[in-house]
């Protein structure tokens, strides 16, 4: 098997359950492949104004990486974004900060977006 080959066939995305009490289940958290980060990122720094919309991107991460463990389907697809917006921020933070720890999305960034934009860390 050449190098190449080696490296396309590697299984090289995280996962891990999650708790999310809240809503009294569990799910499983992967990490996202480098089109979905990438769509997600771009999106969240494309705003007309020029801010990060952390909101945007803490629910967009949370589409990408939540997965039924029973079936390895995701749970929520784009048409979810409004109505997963409007439930716990607290289940929505747990689960975007594993998925983007596990998509190597620096929290520290994250953080300094909270900082510089509070007015777009509320949504």
């Amino acid at each position: 098997m050449s190098l190449r080959e080696k490296i396309l066939a590697a299984e090289d995305i995280e996962s891990e359950m999650v708790e999310v009490p809240e809503w009294g289940v569990t799910v499983e958290v992967r990490g996202m492949n480098g089109a979905d980060r990438s769509r997600i990122l771009e999106a969240a720094a494309s705003s007309e104004d020029g801010k990060v919309s952390v909101g945007s991107m803490y629910g967009e991460t949370v589409i990408a990486s939540t997965y039924d463990p029973e079936t390895g389907e995701r749970v929520f697809t784009s048409s979810d974004f409004d109505s997963l917006m409007a439930k716990s921020a607290s289940a929505i933070d747990r689960l975007a900060t594993v998925g983007m720890r596990m998509s190597a999305m620096d929290k520290e960034a994250t953080d300094e977006a909270k900082v510089t934009f509070p007015e777009e860390s509320a949504s």
